[in-house]
């Protein structure tokens, strides 16, 4: 007895030991909320998986992710009903918390031909656009403009390819010393964003308000701290934090769509995490607290879309 004691100790020791810890979730691609799962034995894989259902013209997306044994890991399969189009992939990985990250089937679509340019609405007239061939799963020409505004206004513009997912976001948010608001319109034809995007700016306060301050290296989130009073859609408390350190590197306003993860015009990287919530002054800096509530949090990784979107002089990527 005590033999087998000894012995199912040890089990539960290397099982604590060797055992994959990943990423474990079900939903929305770009909303798929992120817990721990601890891995049996046999299951030496950390896997993301895609689902795309297009079915009378209209797209379902999911993503899965979990521990895996790797029978299905890096396939991809593609089933055509008629009306009905599914497309299934995954991808692996083999250290503890790697299928963290943004995963959408990879959905071959009829390679479209986009206009493209990084600047402002002046250097990206229609006489100055060049067009370039989308690849893989690029399925909308894409026009992104912000418009930063503090004492006075300026606006940036990029177009090229991208995926429907992206279309339509209004992508807003406020630190404190300047507001960004940003616009992504998207068309499924050929050189079809040739036309100037003009991005609204609601200056009225809608009664929230948010902790706000900007990290540039000089401990503006540590000892700076202010707050600001959220203005038209902005109607979220936003917490970006270093991972898995949690020091803040910027907090404030923001839109819901920038709780989403899929920003535009926030530099986020991979390494970093965005934390949304509702209610004046939330965004504490209490993580724990954002959870407890009912708090949305965006724990994918969060990209630049611009960068993602645009390599003008290489071709052009989508980040998936």
């Amino acid at each position: 007895m005590f033999l087998w004691l000894i012995l199912l100790s040890l089990c539960v020791c290397l099982r604590q030991g060797l055992s994959l810890t990943c990423y474990q979730c079900s939903g929305l691609p770009y909303n798929c909320i992120e817990n721990e799962q601890r891995c049996f034995f046999n299951q030496t894989f950390c896997m993301s998986q895609g689902i795309t259902v297009i079915e009378n013209g209209n797209v379902v997306e999911k993503t899965y992710k979990g521990c895996s044994q790797g029978l299905l890991c890096n396939e991809t399969m593609y089933m055509n009903q008629g009306n009905r189009k599914t497309y299934i992939s995954s991808q692996c990985c083999t250290s503890d918390y790697c299928n963290t990250g943004t995963y959408y089937a990879r959905v071959p679509v009829a390679a479209l031909d986009c206009l493209t340019c990084v600047g402002d609405n002046s250097s990206c007239a229609l006489q100055n656009l060049t067009s370039i061939k989308c690849t893989g799963v690029q399925d909308r020409c894409m026009t992104i403009t912000t418009v930063y505004v503090k004492e006075t206004s300026s606006n940036s513009v990029i177009k090229g390819c991208g995926t429907g997912n992206l279309c339509d976001r209004k992508l807003e948010y406020n630190t404190g010393n300047g507001l960004l608001y940003t616009g992504v319109s998207c068309c499924g034809k050929n050189n079809c964003n040739n036309r100037t995007q003009t991005v609204s700016v609601d200056p009225k306060p809608n009664g929230l308000e948010c902790y706000a301050c900007n990290e540039t290296g000089k401990g503006e989130c540590r000892t700076n701290i202010t707050t600001v009073k959220c203005t038209g859609d902005m109607m979220m408390c936003m917490d970006v934090t270093g991972f898995p350190r949690a020091n803040t590197l910027m907090r404030g306003c923001c839109s819901k769509d920038v709780c989403l993860g899929l920003s535009a015009s926030l530099a986020i990287q991979a390494s970093q995490k965005l934390f949304c919530c509702s209610g004046n002054l939330c965004n504490n800096g209490d993580i724990a607290s954002y959870f407890r509530s009912s708090s949305t949090t965006a724990l994918n990784n969060v990209y630049l879309l611009g960068m993602a979107l645009l390599c003008v002089t290489r071709g052009l990527r989508v980040l998936l």
